[in-house]
């Protein structure tokens, strides 16, 4: 077993009496189950919670070199595998990713800056479970799955639509893991966008975010299936499920996406807060949606 020992730099600055650095994920699950620590691979929520003293751990665990985890993979036809301690800036920088999973590459591009996405992870973002988290809509459109173990009851996988339960809560167990993401191959017909609206632009967080992809009839052209994901407008990410039926069979006009567009508006439930209004927000709904279905359709088209 690796030893519990103090780290020379944060355990002092953190009040922590140190930290692990597991072996395997066998160990790590091991460590967290007896409760002694948290999970981390970048840190760049965990830390800043520490020195917030927003939360308190006993130490970390850090699962950044454990087998498998940081590792991703893509090629044609099968799809993108995404380690949970895989860094932003990785897939950012893959001209595979970018150009095959457009609403993923957007949504990654507005996350922080260059020097946090070198160390924020994915599955960090995922964890952290924020309505607000620029991720989620964009893989939630993608149709990802993510993979997670803990509680002995081996691995389970599910959409990352189901993976929140509330404001920074996930369905993982306190002695659980993220071990990976998979993203089917986009169809040829579809196309997908990712938006969202910031008052400074850069290092802020979303007001509202939206991610839309539409997939095409390849011998009519009418819209074969839409999906709709919205952020920073509910407890958690969510889907306008009734703008997505109003697409379903029909051509899409400009008209048509207009309609659902507003549908979604009243679809959420936002809040007020420091950040926007929830009536600002529900405004912002309707643009964005509208913006990221017409995006969204021209890429389906070419």
């Amino acid at each position: 077993m690796t030893p519990f020992r103090a780290h020379p730099i944060l355990s002092p600055v953190l009040g922590l009496e140190g930290y692990y650095e597991p072996a395997s994920i066998d160990e790590a699950l091991d460590i967290l189950r007896r409760g002694n620590g948290k999970p981390f691979a970048g840190g760049t929520d965990v830390i800043i919670n520490l020195r917030r003293r927003t939360v308190t751990y006993k130490g970390l665990v850090n699962i950044k070199r454990l087998p498998g985890i940081a590792d991703w993979s893509t090629e044609p036809g099968e799809g993108l595998h995404i380690g949970a301690a895989t860094p932003f800036r990785d897939l950012e920088s893959s001209p595979s990713v970018t150009q095959r999973y457009s609403a993923l590459a957007e949504s990654i591009r507005v996350i922080g800056s260059v020097q946090l996405r070198n160390m924020a992870t994915i599955g960090g973002n995922l964890c952290n479970a924020s309505p607000a988290a620029d991720s989620a809509p964009a893989l939630i459109v993608s149709k990802a799955t993510v993979t997670f173990t803990g509680n002995g009851d081996g691995t389970r996988s599910c959409l990352v639509e189901q993976f929140f339960s509330g404001p920074g809560r996930s369905i993982l167990d306190p002695d659980g893991l993220l071990l990976s993401l998979e993203i089917p191959e986009p169809e040829s017909n579809s196309g997908d966008c990712f938006q969202r609206f910031t008052p400074r632009g850069a290092l802020d967080i979303a007001v509202v975010s939206a991610a839309s992809r539409i997939t095409l009839d390849r011998s009519s052209g009418r819209v074969q299936e839409a999906v709709i994901a919205l952020g920073a407008v509910a407890p958690t990410p969510v889907r306008a499920g009734k703008a997505e039926e109003v697409l379903v069979g029909h051509e899409p006009t400009p008209d048509l996406m207009a309609q659902a567009a507003k549908i979604a508006k009243e679809e959420c439930n936002p809040i007020s807060d420091i950040r926007g209004s929830a009536s600002y927000r529900q405004a912002l709904v309707e643009v964005l949606v509208r913006r990221t279905l017409e995006q969204a359709l021209e890429r389906a088209q070419r």
